[in-house]
């Protein structure tokens, strides 16, 4: 993740080969430092600014599933690149997994819930 394109695909240039095909070059507009990813079971990631990130979580539903994991949320503040290019290594990523407590107390707590947990 990078924030000058040109950055991006000079390191783009690194991947090895045989990894370039498992690679995607995204461009987002007017998205800015710190955004976050939001991954969903067989949906593609979104990208939401801050402003966005209470409305998500004012959005989604408790399920009678309590394991399930709504979607996971990457907050990135800066540059991101994997020591190696081409592997992914999200995980590193300060991240959290949206369960239905996750969301209980977000709705209990409100913003101040995402702040301790360094959401926002």
């Amino acid at each position: 993740m990078f924030q000058a394109e040109e950055v991006a695909r000079q390191y783009m240039d690194f991947i090895p080969d045989e990894l370039k095909g498992y690679q995607k070059f995204i461009q987002i507009e007017n998205l800015t430092y710190p955004f976050y990813i939001i991954e969903r079971l067989e949906s593609p990631f979104r990208f939401l600014g801050k402003d966005e990130v209470s409305s998500l979580f004012d959005h989604t539903d408790i399920s009678e599933d309590e394991d399930e994991v709504h979607f996971n949320i990457y907050m990135v503040d800066s540059d991101y690149r994997p020591k190696k290019p081409g592997t992914d290594y999200m995980g590193i990523l300060r991240h959290d997994h949206m369960t239905n407590e996750f969301i209980e107390m977000y709705r209990e707590e409100g913003t101040a819930f995402l702040s301790r947990r360094r959401i926002l």
